[in-house]
This record gives C-alpha cells, structure tokens and sequence, in this order.
C-alpha cells in the first residue's frame, strides 16, 4: 500500500463553546489529548475487533494542536484503503452555528469520498457533544453505514441522558468509549451501546470493556456494532397516514367502555402490519389534518413512515427519504362524459353523406327512367299512361315502403324496372331503418378527451388534491409546453370528493392517482343501474415510482426494504390490490341494488325480478321526427293559406 495510503487532511477550525466556569469532567486535569493517548489502544482494539467493512477513519477532535499526535498514535496503527480525515476545533470566543454547520460539510464531502467511514469523536464537554450530535443530524453527516465512535469521560449518569436524547447516538450505528477512573489514573474503559428497543425500552448497555492487563473484552455478542432494527420488541413506532383507498383505509370502531379502536385497511396497511409483524412492532398513527402535515412529521422524524403511497418526485427528496420503490403508479385524470344535445340531424345520422347523395341521385333518375319507358310503352302496346305527378308518387311511395295499389305495370320493360327499384328501395329502407333505431337507442356522443393534448384543450380547469402543489411545481419544471399549461390550468386545494363533483358538473377535470379515482368513482358516483357520469381517461398524465416517506438516512431503511422486497416478490402486494378492488366493487353493487330497489318501490316500479326496467328514450333521441312532423304540418298550414287565397281571388 503506498505510502500506508495515508492521506490526512487537516481542517484548522476555530469554534467556541464557553465553560461559564464550570467543570465538565470528573478529571480536569485530562484533557482531549490524554484521552486520545491513553484511549488509543482501546481504539485500536475496537477498530480491529469490528468487521473491517470501513475503509476511512475521519477525527473530529478538540483542543489544541497537541492532539496531531495522539491522533497520529491511533493512525499509524491502522491499514485503511482510503486514508484519514482530521478536524481539530479549538475553543475561542466567537463560535457560530454557521461554524459548525462549515465543520459538518466539510466532514460529510470526506465521508462521500469514502465508501464506508468511522467517525471518532473525542471530546469531555457535553455542550460540544450536543452541539456536534444536533450539527452531525442536520447535516446528514452519517448514514447507517457510517461508524460513530464517541471519546469521553463524561460522568455515566450523563452520558445516559445524553445519548438517550439524541438521535446521533440512540439512533444511530454509534458506540461509546467511556473511561472509568481511579483516584489517580484511568484504571478501565467502558464500551456502550444505546439500544432504542428492547425488552425493557431505549436502554445504554455496556457491551464490553477494555484494560492494559485483559484488552479488549466483549460480553456476550463479539458484534461491536450490532443490528438496531431486526427486533422492535414490541415498542410502538409513531407513523403518519391518512384516507387514501385502496392503499389506506382507517375504520373507527366503538367499544362498549367508550374507547375508541382504530384498524386499518388496504393494500398499504396491510404490507405495513407483515412488515410489523416481521420487524416485531406496533403502530401508532399521529393525527394529522393534511398531507402537507404527514410529510412534516416525517421531515420531523417525529414520524419513522408515512405508509402510503407518495409519488417520487426530486422536490420533495429536498424534504424527506423514501423507501424502496415497490409501486408503479401512474397518475390520470378524470372529467365529465360529454353530454348528447339534442341535435335534429339524428334522422341523418344512420346513412353516410355518399349514399345520401347517391339515394338522391336514385330519385332523380328513375322517375325520369319510369316515365320515358311508360310513353314509350303507351305509343307500342297501347298501356295505360300515368301523370308526372303519379310517377313522384309511386317512386317515392315504395321507397317509404307504401304498396302499388293503384297501379301496376303493364310492360315487360316497365316490370323490370320496378323490380330492381322494389329490390333497392327495401335494401336502403332495411338499413335505415335498423340504424336508425340504433342511433337512437345508443346515440352518438361527441367526442371526449383522452390525452393531455385534448384535456387542456376542452376543460376550464384542472382540479387537484392539497398535496398537488407539487405536481403543479413539477409540470412547470418541464419543458414540455403541456405540462406547463396543465400546471397553469391546475386549481390545487379541493378534497378528493370536492374535486369528484365538480368534474362531474361543470367543465372541469380531476387529477390524482389512477387506482384512487377509479375507486372512488365506483364507490361514490356509480348510478343504480351501474352506469357513471365520469369517466377516466386512457392516457397516464405521469407514469412513476410510487415509495413510502421515511427521514433522511433512517438507520431502519435497510429492514424495511428488505421486507418490503420479500412481501412483492411473494405476490402478497399484487394479491391484496387485487382483494381491495373486488371488495369495493362487491360493496357498491350492493348499494346499487339497494338503491335500485328502494327507486322502484318510491315509483311503484317492478324490479328487476319482476320485470326489466327498460329505459325510456327521450326527447333528445327523437327531437329530428318531431322537427320532421312540425315542418310538415308548417307546409300544409302555407298550403291551405295558399289554396285559400287562391280561390277568394278566383
């Protein structure tokens, strides 16, 4: 290795942390580099008997510049891959956070440059301490991987409270060399460890000790730094959630006492109780009355998981973790079925604009045809003639399907024209006739949208839920003139079913997770006969990664995707999803039987069992023969008037 890949770096630091006069130690007359010399064995042992997962050691030391060597005692017994990081702080009389806040970035860019670190402080003033343990979190110096080895010879009865407090240490993979003095000298260092769970809660254990005579000796466990998070023993760990089917579902039930019990359901709830039961904790879900506040809780970590489905987005990474993506969710929006106006054209609907022209071409010839073949007729085989009127008549009588009563052809030539005429006018009345009937039972409807193209194009405005900001925020990021003007269309603030309902009255959209709006839909806004007013369009606004909130570097993240993985490699997920959407829609059909029934015993109807509903059509379906049958009886009004004025003139 060159150079024993000794790479040190030295960061010269002034900070304060004033003693108003006060001791800090049982000893003062050990300083930090006494710690350091006679804790460099002790350390040396430690780092030796620790799997030699860490490749870089980074000191934050304080006092004076005395403390190279003692550093430099620890250093040159190490074989490190990568190399050391030194911070010396010294107290002075202007220490600012911003100092400490430089200190900590400049740690965490060494410990970035490293695979895995061991971070050793030493230090015997507990405001330091604290200050160091508040920085280092802030900061995200640390993550699980990360070693934390603290120095000190702070009182046992403080160092309790202290590392019970902070997250650094109770939290965090963190070890604690604490030296046990005599009257003269320091006769045994004390190895400890803050366990936030166990059988009798946050506990400091001593896990082993250290003398000159023995070395290192562990108790129990040679793990130094064992795994926190494989067991909860039973503590309750506060979580964040709110409504959100299918993925969560709180129910309230009342108890005989006047106690209130709260389970939950869906597809999130349940892979959090495998997870529980696996990990061996109970729950507890903090009210909350946003999604804003479910988030801030966890940015708090007052809150260890917001166990339902976040999308992730890069703004929000700028506020809190996420766990294992284990959800490809895409996001839809919802809007109002067009509705059928009444139009008069439904009369022409059933033929193309081809073939009425060519039926119209039709009755131009073969009344001339008809004519010119009866004169002919007349002149040969002396047949019996008939008026221009009465060719118009008959022509258009059999294509209204009216029989030849009055008159029958007489001639071979005229037979077969009549025959071919018969033949055509019954094919061109059959299919009019049947689309006719179809295209007033099932109307055309105009043409909805599908895209995000279409949607910006036809609706007022884009509702969405109080946590869409971010979407808003995130579509006006793009560069896509779409998405922009969709975020400039979004109206942000409505609950879901606010939203629901006036996308279902008015021109406006609703925007949310597909799978939510689908439920919901069928839940809340599905008729008695099972049909809706909404529908959900085809195109995903944003297809993406769907994860759980947790707090920046979670020393749990590791347990806790490595069970989730387990749950939807198993299918469980995919089969609980599958069991909630079935259920919902078991539910409303139910309640859309109840309803159908009691409908038609308000309106003295039979029901379904006694006889079939069948819908009436409506004035928008027949508006064209009413339209038709007016303008008739309008030109036969204008003829009589004009017969009349006719014959007063005569």
């Amino acid at each position: 290795m060159t150079l024993r890949a000794f790479l040190i770096v030295v960061f010269s630091l002034n900070y304060v942390f004033s003693n108003a006069g006060k001791t800090f130690s049982r000893f003062t007359n050990k300083t930090t580099e006494t710690l350091l010399k006679d804790g460099a064995a002790v350390i040396q042992a430690v780092l030796t008997t620790s799997p030699r997962h860490s490749n870089a050691l980074l000191f934050i030391v304080q006092e004076k510049e005395a403390e190279s060597l003692a550093v430099m005692q620890v250093l040159l017994r190490q074989e490190l891959s990568w190399g050391y990081g030194v911070f010396k702080v010294s107290r002075q009389a202007n220490s600012t956070q911003d100092d400490f806040f430089g200190l900590i970035r400049h740690a965490k860019k060494f410990r970035q440059l490293s695979w895995n670190i061991m971070v050793v402080v030493v230090s015997e003033d507990p405001k330091f301490i604290k200050a160091f343990a508040d920085h280092s979190l802030q900061g995200r110096l640390l993550v699980w991987s990360s070693r934390l080895l603290l120095v000190t010879g702070l009182p046992l009865s403080s160092l309790q409270s202290l590392l019970k407090e902070h997250w650094t240490f109770s939290m965090m993979n963190a070890i604690v060399i604490n030296a046990e003095m005599t009257l003269r000298d320091i006769s045994r260092w004390n190895i400890y460890n803050c366990l936030p769970y166990s059988t009798s809660g946050a506990v400091v254990v001593r896990i082993a000790s250290w003398t000159n005579k023995r070395g290192l000796t562990p108790f129990g466990n040679i793990n130094l730094f064992p795994e926190k998070y494989s067991n909860f023993h039973g503590a309750t760990v506060n979580i964040t959630a709110l409504t959100y089917a299918p993925y969560w579902t709180t129910i309230k039930t009342d108890n005989p006492d006047g106690t209130v019990t709260e389970t939950y359901k869906g597809t999130d709830a349940m892979l959090l109780k495998a997870i529980a039961g696996a990990l061996n904790f109970k729950v507890y879900n903090i009210p909350t009355k946003n999604w804003d506040e479910v988030a801030q809780r966890v940015t708090e970590r007052a809150s260890f998981i917001a166990p339902v489905e976040h999308f992730v987005f890069p703004q929000r990474m700028d506020r809190y973790d996420y766990s294992y993506a284990y959800e490809f969710a895409s996001m839809a929006f919802c809007a109002s079925k067009p509705k059928l106006s009444p139009k008069w054209e439904a009369l022409y609907y059933p033929l193309a604009d081809a073939v009425w022209l060519a039926v119209l071409v039709v009755l131009l010839i073969v009344p001339v045809m008809l004519f010119a073949l009866n004169r002919i007729s007349h002149s040969l085989h002396q047949a019996k003639r008939i008026r221009t009127g009465f060719v118009a008549e008959v022509i258009v009588g059999t294509l209204l399907s009216q029989p030849l009563s009055k008159w029958l052809p007489m001639t071979a030539s005229v037979r077969v024209l009549m025959t071919t005429w018969l033949v055509f006018a019954f094919i061109i009345g059959t299919v009019y006739r049947g689309n006719l009937t179809a295209s007033l039972t099932l109307p055309k409807y105009p043409p909805r949208a599908e895209t995000i193209g279409d949607l910006i194009k036809t609706v007022d405005s884009v509702i969405s839920p109080p946590y869409g900001g971010e979407f808003r925020a995130f579509f006006l990021q793009s560069d896509s003139v779409e998405f922009q003007t969709l975020a400039r269309l979004m109206d942000v603030g409505p609950t879901v079913m606010e939203g629901l309902q006036r996308a279902a009255d008015n021109n406006e959209a609703y925007l949310d997770a597909r799978r939510y709006i689908e439920l919901n839909i069928a839940q809340y806004f599905t008729r008695a006969d099972g049909s809706t007013k909404l529908y959900v369009g085809r195109e995903n606004v944003m297809p993406g990664l769907a994860a759980w909130p947790i707090p920046y570097d979670a020393p749990f993240r590791s347990q806790l995707d490595r069970l989730m993985v387990a749950v939807l490699e198993g299918g469980l997920y995919e089969k609980w999803g599958v069991d909630t959407l079935n259920e919902a829609r078991l539910e409303s059909q139910r309640r859309q039987k109840q309803l159908q029934v009691q409908q038609a015993a308000e309106e003295k109807l039979p029901t379904d069992d006694e006889e079939q509903i069948i819908r009436s059509l409506t004035i928008t379906h027949l508006q064209g023969p009413f339209l038709l049958l007016i303008l008739g009886l309008a030109m036969a009004a204008f003829s009589l008037v004009g017969e009349i004025v006719a014959q007063n003139h005569a």
